[in-house]
């Protein structure tokens, strides 16, 4: 996903996945992580993820949580298809089953237009790096 986002440190990838070890096995251990995968004849072709963070509440929002979606990918094979359309939908479904207020995500360049097409919105999050 990373890569075919134009992100090639492969040093910086690999350090990602060595420090993301131990989040996800206890995020997927206590279901703040789940995940889902869609398939096709067996074949894995993409996938998807929601976080579920402690966050305060808000006043459209009586839960102190926050749902995240991280991760959504499509082999560029199987593009196209509308194998992220069924799981975002199926992502955000479950989001809904949940009582989650919002589904929030970063979107990419080319993940914008179908999270716009399922009613995401742009915020008004700013960012400053170190």
């Amino acid at each position: 996903m990373y890569e075919d986002m134009n992100y090639t440190d492969t040093t910086a990838l690999d350090h990602m996945i060595s420090t993301s070890a131990d989040f996800l096995t206890s995020a997927l251990a206590d279901c703040s992580f789940r995940g889902w995968l869609a398939s096709l004849s067996d074949v894995i072709v993409g996938g998807g993820a929601v976080l579920i963070t402690p966050w305060p509440s808000h006043p459209y929002d009586g839960h102190c949580r926050r749902a995240t979606i991280l991760n959504v990918y499509t082999y560029p094979q199987f593009r196209r298809r509308g194998v992220a359309r069924r799981i975002m939908q199926t992502m955000i479904d479950w989001c809904r089953s949940q009582n989650f207020a919002v589904v929030y995500l970063h979107a990419s360049n080319d993940g914008r237009p179908l999270y716009e097409a399922l009613g995401f919105v742009p915020t008004t999050e700013m960012r400053l790096k170190f």
